[in-house]
């Protein structure tokens, strides 16, 4: 793999310095991905990156039901695997000094080897990127209030025990009056809060999550400058090979909508009660505990409800009865029951425990109270380019976030994005080799909304000679090493963009109208 490295920690220890985490030699192909899954900011999603690694295997060492291998019983999902790139001089005879550095890190997913009765065997390694791990949790989380984008995006991180030290977060520009989550994933929590931001949440390079919000792209260098052209031309210093032009027309959106959601907070009520009585109580054995989850809203609460914004901890006596009689006429024993709970906006996990010198006994009532909240008339704001229909046709983008916080900013989130969207825009994937000139440098040091610039006045007879933002990357590294194709999705970075001025950071007259 010339001057890559495959790694992977094997024993967890948090690492890849251990014997036989290198398994570079062993690798005959390698290909990697991260970024959106369309060029788009207003459609295009992060997703998770995704690695493939085919490994020699003659001897059985990827084999996970080969108990003799060196790295058994370690060969398991869930192992932190990193592809590197450098130390020292890169090969493809350039002079090109790269330090030893993340390009790719995630977990493992699965491991396949593929026996034969040839010579050589083989084994598969897919991996997936740091949102592919986080993305295996549902999320609760109890309601917040008055939360930056940032700062939300911190609580879904929270939720999940992802580490603060993992992550690299941009202050949020747009602060969330009320926020919660219940029964989403990780990646749908996190696309709601970039939608209303802006923004976009990706994973980086070194496995972490970042956030960048909406001023990003228009503040930070590597974003307002070019940082590498790449043309059509015979005499190019970095030549591609492919471009591909999506169509433009599916980029429009010519009427955007928002809605923007107001609460209202009731007093303290029973939100929820186990529905079993009599004869069928739940019962408790001495020294047994049981879990019973609170859910609100529920089929009795109403089309308005929303979630709750306090559970109340239950009580003994009101909340909870214990007796040694189905009907309520034996002991009360509710003095024997230990009470805990869990919260989060729309349940609560209510544990109930018999002490171990208690009886056995029936619950002849388990309640939950809280503080209901309930959704006001919501209020849609939209902007709409009278112009752009009659020549397009409508081609409508609702935002699904429920977060904007007021009407005012909904509209300026509406008008931002139709000022971008209400004309075709070029959205490309750029291929190239990065074995050609000095293609290698670009290919490993350039990342997600770097800005390049794409000549396409020659051989491609596209017209154009723009800067463009990237928004994914891919790269396939076969034939030892010999063979390095890279693969980028652009959007524009001036078409739309190019308009909006930052205070501080742009220059007025250049840059004519304010972002929001």
């Amino acid at each position: 793999m010339g001057k890559y490295s495959l790694l992977v920690d094997w024993n967890a220890d948090g690492d890849y310095t251990d014997a036989n985490d290198d398994i570079t030699g062993d690798t005959l192909s390698l290909t990697w991905t991260r970024g959106r899954d369309y060029a788009s900011q207003l459609t295009g999603n992060s997703i998770a990156g995704k690695l493939t690694a085919v490994l020699l295997n003659n001897g059985g060492k990827f084999s996970p039901s080969n108990t003799s291998s060196a790295l058994s019983p370690n060969l398991i999902p869930g192992k932190s695997i990193q592809v590197q790139a450098g130390e020292g001089t890169f090969p493809y005879l350039f002079p090109i000094s790269f330090e030893d550095v993340p390009r790719w890190t995630g977990r493992i997913e699965r491991i396949t080897p593929s026996p034969t009765s040839d010579d050589v065997k083989t084994c598969t390694i897919e991996a997936f990127g740091v949102m592919g791990y986080l993305n295996q949790f549902a999320l609760q989380l109890a309601t917040q209030t008055d939360r930056r984008t940032d700062q939300a995006i911190g609580d879904v991180l929270d939720g999940v025990g992802w580490p603060s030290a993992d992550r690299t977060l941009d202050t949020g520009l747009t602060t969330i009056p009320r926020f919660w989550v219940s029964g989403l994933n990780v990646i749908e929590a996190l696309r709601k809060l970039e939608e209303v931001e802006a923004g976009f949440v990706g994973e980086s390079k070194d496995g972490k999550v970042f956030f960048q919000n909406r001023y990003h792209r228009l503040t930070e260098t590597t974003s307002t400058t070019s940082q590498v052209t790449f043309s059509d031309a015979t005499d190019a210093d970095n030549p591609y090979i492919e471009l591909i032009q999506e169509d433009p027309l599916t980029t429009i959106a010519n009427h955007v909508e928002a809605s923007v959601r107001t609460y209202a907070t009731a007093s303290v009520a029973v939100l929820w009660t186990h529905p079993e009585t009599g004869s069928d109580s739940p019962t408790l054995a001495a020294g047994q505990s049981k879990t019973f989850e609170a859910i609100y809203p529920n089929p009795s609460s109403g089309n308005d409800a929303v979630e709750v914004n306090a559970w109340t901890t239950p009580v003994a006596t009101t909340d909870i009865l214990a007796n040694t009689a189905s009907d309520g006429s034996g002991t009360n024993k509710t003095s024997d029951i230990t009470i805990s709970a869990s919260k989060s906006g729309e349940r609560m996990s209510i544990t109930l425990a018999n002490s171990a010198t208690g009886s056995d006994v029936y619950l002849t009532k388990i309640q939950a109270r809280g503080t209901a909240v309930t959704t006001l008339n919501p209020v849609v704001v939209r902007a709409i380019d009278t112009d752009s229909k009659t020549t397009y046709g409508e081609r409508k983008y609702v935002a699904e976030s429920r977060f904007f916080p007021d009407t005012t900013l909904a509209q300026q989130w509406c008008d931002y994005q139709l000022s971008i969207y209400e004309s075709p825009l070029d959205i490309l994937t750029l291929r190239y080799s990065a074995l050609i000139n000095d293609n290698i440098e670009p290919a490993l040091n350039l990342d997600i909304s770097n800005r390049i610039t794409v000549v396409g006045t020659n051989a491609a007879y596209l017209g154009f000679s723009t800067d463009f933002f990237i928004e994914s990357v891919a790269h396939t590294v076969s034939d030892g090493g010999s063979n390095h194709m890279v693969e980028w999705e652009l959007s524009p970075a001036t078409q739309g963009y190019s308009q909006f001025w930052v205070l501080g950071a742009s220059v007025l007259g250049t840059n004519t109208i304010p972002a929001f």
